[in-house]
């Protein structure tokens, strides 16, 4: 099985009565996801002239149609391009202008954010009849998600079928949780690995997928509980806010086998009290877009003493190293930068030859990842080397950011960090040289970025000092604007 429309078609013949998702009251078996997503692909190629390799963007939340979509694309050879619904019009307009989609998939909830200058159709206005056209090759581009690089402009990943089964391969070796018949959450966004890799791995394995709209915590409690979920894939922001609910404390969680965790740290304290309440098997797994998701595991055999620390040891085929800035091999125990190699490897980035040559040396790929690998084999992440913040799951590109604070006519100069908190992991925190005489304040500043950015890319803090610490060649010196915040942390990400 080399491609995910393969893989919708085998469940399909296989076990076409089997629930594949419930979404809010309603369930759908794979063998009607198979036909109706037949239907749907040979509706685009044959009234909308869809050629094999073009791009057709989504925009919506998490809801059945998007991963009928997501399976009909690929029938019809064409790469599904999510969008992250939290950005901006003027965010997501510049995406779409990067990837030229021949196709924009809009759910109804953000019509109004357009126009985009693309074609636009709703689910409903999609074409469909016909059958499947069986344009999927092995090898090929299916999935494109965005990412970005320190510049902060967008760059998609470009993943094959390939890639994302073999990470689903990967999973299920470690998790053998994961069967077929069982209930899987899906509540992290579709724009995300975490979230349509996270669905696709499931199916794979034969599971009903619980589809969650967007995060609700008290919700999704209840989900969890009444649809008798097996498996999740969650990040330590919804472990939090499901963990501080009163109700959780005597919820029924008797169904509940395995909880995948990961996309950022977590505090050992979190990961304490969610075992001593969930009462069921954690897994950390470790990746990133441009490696199909998780490359390594921590099983919870593994969840104790120091090893709490780490985010385990590469999954089955996949190969890490440490090296230093000059790309030579660390030693065991010495930090430099966590690079990949491996089947989950991304075909590359959209249009950027020269971002991929970057990343991607001498079949390694290179993290921007800081940390060593122990005498056992097991990966503990340190730093960043890049300048990335994670804040509840989300990367936040300070380049981007400040690029955008710049553009305030009272700032001099300025420089965004990211610092700990407790329930996002990390927040942003810009650092300002204010105009001599402005009178500037941080909640002006804050409100003023409010239609510029998404909502977890804005400061939530501002700090106005006279000058930015540089070293002799002029660079500036973030790790010495962070380090007061990140004082008495084992490691400077949260």
């Amino acid at each position: 099985m080399r491609t995910i429309a393969e893989l919708i078609r085998w469940r399909g013949q296989r076990h076409p009565d089997l629930d594949a998702i419930w979404y809010e009251g309603k369930t759908r078996t794979y063998g009607e996801l198979n036909r109706s997503s037949s239907e749907l692909a040979g509706g685009l190629v044959r009234e909308l002239g869809l050629k094999p390799g073009d791009r057709v963007a989504i925009l919506d939340k998490n809801c059945p149609e998007y991963l009928e979509l997501v399976f009909a694309l690929d029938k019809a050879g064409v790469v599904a391009a999510p969008l992250n619904w939290r950005l901006t019009p003027n965010e997501i307009k510049a995406i779409i202008d990067d990837i030229k989609p021949a196709l924009l998939v809009i759910g109804e909830e953000f019509r109004q954010n357009g126009p985009f200058g693309v074609k636009t159709l709703t689910y409903a206005e999609l074409p469909r009849g016909g059958e499947d056209p069986h344009r999927d090759v092995d090898g090929a581009v299916s999935t494109q998600f965005c990412t970005s690089g320190t510049t902060g402009l967008p760059k998609g990943a470009m993943l094959t079928g390939i890639n994302l089964l073999n990470t689903g391969l990967c999973l299920a070796l470690e998790m053998p949780e994961m069967r077929e018949g069982g209930r899987s959450l899906v509540c992290m966004p579709l724009f995300h690995t975490g979230g349509t890799g996270w669905a696709v791995w499931s199916m794979q394995e034969g599971m009903t997928l619980v589809v969650v709209r967007e995060i609700d915590p008290p919700k999704l409690l209840d989900v969890i509980v009444q649809q008798k979920i097996e498996t999740a894939l969650l990040v330590p922001a919804v472990m939090l806010f499901l963990t501080e609910l009163p109700q959780a404390r005597t919820a029924d969680f008797s169904s509940l086998k395995h909880i995948t965790y990961g996309t950022a740290p977590i505090a050992p304290d979190l990961l304490k009290r969610c075992i001593d309440i969930f009462k069921c098997r954690l897994n950390q797994i470790y990746g990133l877009t441009e490696t199909s998701g998780p490359f390594t595991s921590l099983p919870f055999e593994h969840h104790h003493g120091e090893k709490l620390l780490s985010c385990g040891r590469p999954m089955f085929g996949g190969r890490a190293r440490i090296v230093d800035s000059e790309g030579r091999e660390l030693p065991s125990g010495e930090i430099g930068e966590i690079c990949y190699q491996g089947e989950s490897l991304m075909a590359g980035y959209w249009a950027r030859p020269e971002a991929t040559a970057d990343a991607v040396r001498d079949g390694w790929f290179h993290s921007g990842d800081a940390g060593y690998i122990d005498k056992d084999g097991f990966i503990f992440v340190k730093d960043r080397i890049k300048d990335m913040v994670v804040s509840g799951s989300e990367n936040v590109y300070p380049a981007e950011v400040e690029a955008v604070l710049a553009g305030h006519p009272d700032i001099v100069e300025c420089a965004v960090i990211g610092i700990p908190d407790p329930k996002w992991g990390e927040t942003v925190k810009a650092v300002v040289v204010k105009r001599a005489g402005s009178t500037l304040t941080e909640t002006v500043l804050i409100d003023w970025m409010r239609d510029k950015v998404a909502g977890y890319k804005r400061p939530r803090s501002v700090d106005f000092i006279d000058k930015l610490p540089r070293n002799a060649s002029g660079k500036l010196l973030k790790r010495t604007l962070r380090e007061p915040y990140w004082q008495g942390m084992q490691r400077r990400v949260n």
